[in-house]
Order: structure tokens, then sequence, then C-alpha cells
């Protein structure tokens, strides 16, 4: 029988764990997650159960908002902000002091808890404001969406005193809405007033100085206008008429003078018409006469004579009247220049005037703008008295609050079920972060997988493990070290094995006894020898005292037969550690160690060893070494990863050749439930191939720890 060393290799890398490993994840940890959910609803419970009932007595106001000044329009956002700051206003620091003061809340322990006597803390100086800040924690004021509503709640537990706060906390507000109208209107008032008194001091003396003005100017009070303005008004008006009836009279002329006969004829003389009319008659007459008969024809004579007639007659009138409107022309012109002259004259006078008149008007334009402005205070005075005869409160009580019938409803089932949820949540999160902090191994699987050694066997704890191989030899205990026995024979190529472990309480004494008695019940000639000189275990475990043993071996003062026992239950051969360990280490280097596993290879199939923990002392480097491999013994669920790593490279940098590792000390009961493929055998499936209750038909009844004998000297 021999052991193979396995020299090991890193392991893949873990990623995310798939669906069905995070089931079983949460399977291991389904106490945490149990324990978690239900603590919470209960503390849940008895919270909701131990608190007083509270009552919530309710009011309601509407609001009505003053109209919007002319030509302002009013968005309902304005509305909503000023409905909401109504609101912060009935739960303002002065309300709720007031309201404090009045129904004493002081008193109340609800509203001032006093200070507990567990408080660890010394007593500071208590807030002025804490009483009513409690209270403003009791006030709910809501505005509901798209009205004018103010609802006004106070939570208590005294059903009468929610309903008379909530009813004084409205009353404060209509108080204090109606002081601050008052205080508001007074005090535009007061300013009307002293405005008014303002402008009528400027008015009086504003029209004093127009008084001394107009004296000083000659100005009688109470003139339409000057009498220079009308003056001008009147020559401009005559200049400007004259200047039309010249530029008739010049067109007249003009056309006379430089047109041609008729036209002149027309324009200076239109009465001649009918004399133009017989002319143009006889004209005609006597070129047609001319045409058919001779010049001394009689009727061509008459003819000719009458037309040089009219003719003469023509010529003498017009010449009456282009003389005529020669002399008009030039009455006109002179006309004008005179008007132009007394125009000049005129507008002369009227500057003059108007420069001493100037202050006057400034002075009448300053009075007129005072008077109106004192005419619109009056009028507005008037407006703001019938104004406040007629208008209504901004708030109105629609609704008071009254004493509750019944408490306020706890929803204590609805809490207790989210309760539930989250501790759901939060067991299902402790889980994951147990589940991430633990570095211990829990499968074999694991463990091989993160050091990349075979893991030989899981060995679960029972309750008497030095004689459970004899005592249920049909038990999952025993199975498991003949599954570590198979692995041991079939690796065929170590027979001086070392158990150690990376600390301890990990059960390496308990493995070593143990799996030598299951290889000696086998037939196997086999010896476990005690090397754990500074914790020895043997002599308590086999009951043998004083036993002289390796040490004493190893300094000379005994024989390898004289230190070897013999177990009484099977064939087992033991040595303890003995009674020499001043300088173990150096009964270790010394060659008599070698000697002597050397002639322990020749007398046994198999020599376990039970050395220190990797940790403890320098002899487990030593003694590992000596030994042809070692198995590196870790507790279920105890042992972190890092130290089972360091353990493994101490024993690396000491040359020490590793067969594998065991768990031991599987707890049976969560071992199972905890979904790895190494469980599968603890579940009841397999229960008609392990019976730990049955016994072995040749040993007595089992016997409890430290009542064997020491084994007889061969």
């Amino acid at each position: 029988m021999s052991i193979s060393l396995s020299t090991g290799h890193p392991p893949a890398a873990a990623g995310p764990a798939p669906l069905p490993e995070q089931l079983i994840i949460l399977r291991r940890h389904l106490r945490l997650i149990i324990a978690t959910s239900l603590a919470l609803p209960l503390i849940a419970a008895a919270i909701l159960f131990t608190q007083p009932r509270s009552y919530t007595a309710t009011g309601v106001l509407i609001y009505n908002a003053p109209a919007p000044a002319p030509g302002i329009a009013a968005s309902p956002q304005d509305s909503e902000a000023l409905i909401a700051s109504q609101s912060a206003l009935i739960a303002s620091l002065p309300a709720l002091r007031s309201l404090t003061t009045q129904l004493n809340l002081a008193a109340r322990p609800e509203f001032n808890p006093p200070t507990p006597w567990w408080w660890p803390l010394p007593a500071e100086a208590p807030d002025p404001d804490r009483v009513p800040l409690a209270a403003g924690r009791a006030l709910a004021i809501a505005v509901p969406p798209n009205s004018r509503l103010i609802t006004v709640a106070f939570t208590s537990r005294d059903a009468s005193l929610s309903a008379a706060a909530a009813n004084l906390a409205i009353q404060l507000y209509l108080n204090h809405q109606r002081e601050q109208y008052l205080t508001n209107l007074q005090d535009f008032q007061s300013w009307l007033q002293a405005h008014q008194a303002a402008l009528q001091s400027q008015l009086d003396s504003t029209e004093t100085a127009l008084a001394t003005a107009r004296q000083t100017a000659g100005v009688v009070p109470g003139m339409q206008g000057d009498l220079s303005a009308e003056t001008a008004s009147r020559i401009t008006a005559s200049f400007i008429d004259a200047q039309s009836a010249l530029a008739m009279a010049q067109a007249r002329l003009k056309s006379a003078t430089q047109g041609d006969a008729a036209a002149a004829n027309a324009a200076i003389a239109p009465n001649l018409l009918p004399l133009r009319k017989e002319q143009a008659d006889f004209s005609a007459q006597v070129q047609s006469l001319s045409r058919q008969y001779g010049p001394s024809y009689p009727d061509l004579v008459a003819a000719q004579t009458s037309l040089a007639a009219i003719n003469a007659e023509i010529d003498a009138e017009t010449g009456r009247e282009l003389q005529a409107a020669r002399a008009e022309v030039a009455a006109d012109q002179a006309q004008v220049a005179a008007l132009r002259a007394a125009l000049t004259t005129a507008r002369t006078a009227s500057q003059a005037q108007d420069m001493q008149s100037a202050p006057i008007q400034a002075l009448n334009q300053r009075a007129d703008a005072i008077r109106a402005t004192l005419r619109a205070i009056a009028t507005q005075a008037d407006q703001l008295a019938q104004q406040t005869a007629l208008d209504r409160p901004m708030a109105v009580v629609i609704s008071a609050a009254s004493p509750p019938a019944s408490p306020n409803p706890a929803h204590r089932g609805l809490i207790l079920a989210a309760t539930l949820g989250l501790g759901a949540c939060l067991g299902t999160l402790l889980a994951g972060l147990a589940e991430a902090l633990d570095t211990s191994f829990r499968s074999t699987n694991d463990l091989q997988s993160r050091f990349g050694l075979p893991c030989l066997a899981a060995v679960p704890e029972v309750s008497n493990p030095h004689f459970a191989v004899l005592d249920a030899p049909f038990s999952l205990f025993t199975e498991q070290l003949r599954a570590l026995r198979t692995a041991l024979t079939l690796a065929g190529t170590a027979r001086v094995l070392a158990i150690t472990a990376a600390r301890p309480g990990e059960g390496k004494t308990t493995l070593t006894v143990a799996l030598g008695r299951a290889l000696a019940a086998a037939g196997v000639a086999v010896v476990v020898v005690d090397a754990d000189i500074r914790q020895p275990s043997f002599e308590a475990m086999f009951d043998t005292g004083d036993q002289i043993g390796l040490t004493d071996y190893l300094s000379g003062l005994t024989t390898i037969d004289a230190m070897t026992l013999k177990d009484s239950e099977t064939s087992l051969h033991v040595i303890t550690s003995g009674t020499q360990a001043a300088d173990a280490l150096s009964l270790f280097l010394s060659p008599k160690l070698t000697a002597l596993l050397a002639l322990l290879r020749e007398r046994y199939e198999i020599v376990l060893i039970d050395v220190p923990p990797a940790f403890a002392l320098a002899e487990t480097r030593v003694l590992a070494r000596a030994a042809d491999a070692t198995l590196l013994c870790v507790q279920w669920g105890k042992t972190p990863a890092r130290v089972v790593q360091a353990a493994l490279q101490i024993l690396l940098s000491a040359n020490v050749k590793i067969a594998g590792t065991v768990l031991t000390r599987v707890n049976s009961k969560i071992h199972r439930a905890s979904g790895f493929p190494d469980a599968e055998m603890y579940q009841p499936r397999y229960g008609g191939y392990f019976r730990p209750h049955i016994m072995a038909s040749t040993r007595l009844p089992p016997r409890q720890q430290h009542n064997i004998k020491p084994a007889e000297r061969e």
C-alpha cells in the first residue's frame, strides 16, 4: 500500500454562480433566511401591539383668494402657490408655540417625553421649541389638487385633544389672517392720509406762487387768452386771405397778357361772351358770303360792317377790364405788405408776452396735476372704505374638527406582510453576505478546486469517534475512513504518512487513531505514532499514563519493543509521545528518527504519524519531510482558506510531499441540506447502505472514551 503525491495545479477562475447554484446557496443558509424573515415581523408586531392607539381629527377650510390687479391674469400655478403659502402659515412656528401654550402640551408625555432613566448621556438644556416642533409633527396640512380647500388634521393619543388642537390651529390661522388684514388696511389708510396731506401742502404752495406771478405780470385770473396772441391770429388769417386774392389777380393778369386773345378776353372780361358769340356768327356769315358773292354784295358789306362794330366794342371793353385787373393786383400787393408788417409786430408782442406768462403756465399745470392726484387719492380712499365694508374673509371654516369615534387604522396586516417581505429580502442579502464572507470549506470539491489537491474524504463528526469504527462498522463515519483507505491504497507509493492540520482542534489526532483502527480491523499491520510532543493526546486517549514513547526512544532511553503498545480492541500498535519533551526539535533532527522510521517500515505496512499543526512548531516540517507523504486535515466550515493556504505554503517551502487533504468534523445535519454534490450520501435514500446503530457481532457494547486499558506489549 502506498500514497502518490499530487503536485497540484491552480484552480480555474471562478465565474458568477449559475442560477441553480445560487438557489443552492440560499438553501444552505435557509435557517438564516427563515430567522431573519421571522425576526422583522416579530419586532414589528411587538412595536405595533405595544404602541398606544392614536386618533386623528380633521377640519376643513376654504380659501378665498383675493382678486388679481386689473389687467393681470391669475394663473392656476399662482393660486396653488398662494394656497400652499397659507398652509405654511398654519404650521408656522409662532402658531405652533401659541397652540402648545394654550393646550398645555408640555404636560403631555407624547409631546414632551421624559428622559429615560437608562439614558447614559448627561441631561442637556431642553430645547424651548421641542414641544412646538413635536406638535408640528402631529399637525398635518393638506391641499387637495385643483381646489381651494385646506384640510387641517391633528393626531394625538387623546381623541378630544386631537379635535381641540385641529380647531385651535384653524382659529389661530383665522385670527392671524384677520389681524394681518386689518393691520395692512390701517397701514394703507395711514399712507393715503399722509400722502394726501403732503399733496395738499404742495398745492397750497403752488397756488400761492401762482398768485404772486400773476400779480407781477399783470395778468387777470380767469382770462381765456392774452390779447397779443388773439391779434396775431386775426392778422395771420387776413394775411392769408390777402395772399390768396393777390395770387388770383396775378394769375388773371398773367393769362391776359401772355395768352391768346380769346383766353385773355375770357380771363379779363368773362361778361363779353355774348359779344364773342355774335362776333363768331358774323365772321362765319362773312366767310360764307365771300365764297359765294363778290366783295360788293350788299349782304356781304352789311355783314362786314356789323363784324367791325362788334370787334371795336370788344376791344374797348377788354382794355377797360385789363386796366382794372392791373389796379386790383396793385391794391392786393399793397394790402399784403401792410398785413405782413402788422403780423411781424403782433408776433413780436406775443413772444414778449409769452416770455412773461411762461412761469404762470407752468404753475397752472403743476397745480392741475396736484388737484388730479388729490381727486384720485380721494376716490381710492372711498373705494377702500367701501371694499372694507363689503369684503368677505379670505378663509372660511366649512367643517370643524370633531373628536374621532375610532382610532386610526394601524394597517397591522399590511405592515407585517411588508416586514415579512423585507425580512426575506434582508435574509437573502445576509445569506449572500455570509456566503461571500465565509472562506471556509464545506465540500470536497470546493477544497480540491481551490488548491488543486485531492480531497480524499469528508469525515463526519460523531459523538464517540475513537470507537465508531468498531461500534458502527456500517456508519457513514466508517465508510469515509474506508474511502480514505481506498485512496491511500490505490496510490500505493507511500507507507509512512504524516497527518497534520492548519491549526489545533481540527481533528487530526482523532483521524489518525480512527484511521489506524480501521486499517487494523481490516487486517493491515499499522502503527500510530504521537509526534505532537507539546500537546500529546494518546496518553489520555488510550489511558496509558506517563508511558515511555517516541522521545524516550530518540533519547536512547528505551527500545522500540518497550515503547510500542498494542490496542486492546484491535491489532493496532501505538507509540506515545514519551516523557522527554525538553528539546524535541533536536531529537527529531537526529539520525535516530530516520533509523526509527526505517525500522517501522520493516515491521508495519502503514505508519501513521500524528504531527503538530503546521502553524505551531518547526517540528512539523521536520516530521512531515521525514515521512513519505503528508495528509492535511481541514475542519469543515471552520478553517479559513487563507489559513489553509498559509499552512500549505509552510509545508511546501520545506519540500514536504502532500498526499492530499481531508475534511474533518463535518456537520451531517447542515451538510445534508447544503446542496453540495458530496452531500448526496447524507440523503435518506442511502439509509440502506449506512446503518450507524448496527454493532459488530464480535464487539462488546460500545464503551466511552478513557475507559480502555493500556495495550499489552508484544
